[in-house]
């Protein structure tokens, strides 16, 4: 019984392929075969199964050598390609090893052929080994990525609920705060990224206040002078416990600076103007905002036009006015109720239902553990059979992909979502290792809205999750207005 070969033989005469086979058995082979002749049957067989070998003569009429190399390529398969013909010439098979083309062979030296698959096949095995090694590699840094980034929120969020407990009075204060934040910075056109560590500010803006002792901020009196001084010590505190975290250092300004003031009477370095910075001018409307329009032991909320009015009244003096008058538009608007769509900033939550396709069942949790604290219903597959059967019955409002998977692998399943007329719509995310797949924009090629590359980071992802969709949503409104 001779090696298995899964070969697939771009040739329009089926006595020719006979020859092929019994070199191949003779040379120790027991090769399965598929013979092709048309660039549709070679795209259909290079989808159906994995090959260890594509042979094509050089003269098929509808499709030569060239153009079932190039088939080949733009599958992105990484399969030796051995051209075996009658009529190619040296000055022919030269350009196409060029091209591409592992070697070529002459019908009428067919014992050249079994050697030359053996060295191209051991040459693939090699590939395969190391991009197996790599992607294993890339693997357990994906998992270590997305542990990491999930204990990190777990502890940001605890150590704002921990100072909302230790202050009764502003209890759901970081909460609150890190939504209407987020909210207007969406307003003001601050990018996805920017938002990440908006909200890591909003949420740790007090952080400072663990270094004043009770006695001054617990205190239900007015505070003294010499208590003020010490109470206004938390914005240094919070940039001395902050700043060693370079993971929080682009979060700082809020905790740093949020009670800095527009005419330049703040605390603590006295900023002026635009020389504090656009996050903590942001915060510091929200931050007033919701001051007073929370009970207090000392006084009942204010209403909503009366916090209006106050904001208002600051402007140019407390607060920056033109941060300040898109804030009471916001509000005014009503944008500060979440709408059946909408984002809720305090958790980047959106609706929808995602599906996860990796074939590493470790990834999958992980991804479907970051995703679900947003918000999403996640699915997930561990192959491109399964991929496909989840979309047929959960139609998920975005897939994300990786490559490399049981068949059909990930490109096909791309292919087969983006032709189908009922699933095109679908965005797509490949998730892949492939570097050279993502750079050179190998994912646009077949049809898919994004790419990321391995390891993942969780916020990169939540911020390409959110655009793609927004994209989508907003495709519908863009047609009929005629922008697309």
């Amino acid at each position: 019984m001779g090696m298995p070969l899964r070969l697939l033989v771009v040739e329009d005469s089926a006595d020719d392929v006979e020859l092929l086979v019994r070199e191949l058995r003779r040379g120790g082979y027991e090769p399965v075969h598929e013979r092709v002749d048309t660039a549709p049957a070679m795209q259909a067989a290079l989808e159906r199964q994995p090959w260890d070998l594509v042979v094509s003569d050089h003269s098929v009429p509808q499709l030569n050598a060239f153009a079932a190399l190039e088939l080949l390529k733009a599958s992105r398969l990484d399969i030796p390609f051995i051209i075996v013909s009658g009529t190619i010439g040296e000055e022919l098979a030269v350009k196409a090893m060029k091209a591409g083309a592992n070697d070529y062979v002459l019908k009428g030296n067919l014992k050249r052929l079994v050697p030359a698959l053996t060295r191209e096949l051991t040459d693939a095995e090699e590939r395969r080994a190391r991009r197996a090694a790599e992607q294993a590699l890339c693997e357990s840094q994906q998992q270590t990525i997305l542990e990491l980034a999930t204990a990190y929120e777990a502890t940001l969020e605890g150590w704002a609920h921990a100072l909302d407990l230790r202050d009764r009075e502003t209890e759901g204060h970081s909460r609150r705060v890190t939504e209407l934040t987020l909210r207007l910075a969406r307003r003001l056109g601050v990018t996805e990224a920017e938002q990440v560590h908006l909200r890591r500010g909003a949420l740790l803006h007090d952080i400072g206040k663990v270094g004043i002792p009770d006695a001054v901020l617990l205190k239900p009196s007015r505070l003294t002078p010499e208590e003020w001084e010490i109470m206004r010590r938390h914005p240094a505190y919070a940039r001395e416990l902050l700043a060693p975290v370079a993971y929080l250092g682009p979060a700082l300004d809020i905790p740093y600076c949020h009670h800095e003031k527009w005419d330049g009477t703040g605390y603590p370095r006295g900023l002026k103007g635009e020389e504090i910075p656009l996050a903590a001018r942001m915060f510091a409307a929200v931050d007033i905002w919701d001051a007073v329009r929370s009970n207090r032991p000392y006084r009942s909320a204010w209403s909503h036009e009366q916090a209006r009015e106050h904001i208002a009244s600051l402007a140019g003096t407390h607060l920056d006015p033109a941060t300040t008058q898109v804030f009471l538009d916001m509000m005014a608007s009503g944008a500060n109720q979440t709408s059946e769509n909408a984002v809720d900033a305090t958790h980047g939550r959106m609706s929808g239902t995602i599906l996860v396709v990796d074939d590493v069942p470790a990834n999958g949790t992980l991804f479907q553990r970051w995703l679900s604290a947003d918000g999403y219903d996640v699915v997930t597959a561990e192959s491109g059979e399964a991929a496909l059967a989840a979309v047929a019955q959960r139609r998920p409002d975005l897939v994300l992909l990786d490559i490399r998977m049981p068949p059909p692998d990930g490109l096909t399943v791309c292919r087969r979502l983006k032709d189908d007329r009922a699933t095109r719509q679908i965005p797509i995310i490949f998730m892949t290792g492939r570097q050279d797949f993502a750079y050179e924009g190998g994912w646009r090629d077949v049809g898919a809205d994004d790419c990321l590359t391995k390891p993942v980071d969780g916020h990169e992802l939540r911020t390409r999750i959110r655009g793609v969709l927004q994209r989508g949503r907003c495709a519908p409104c863009d047609a009929q207005l005629g922008l697309r």
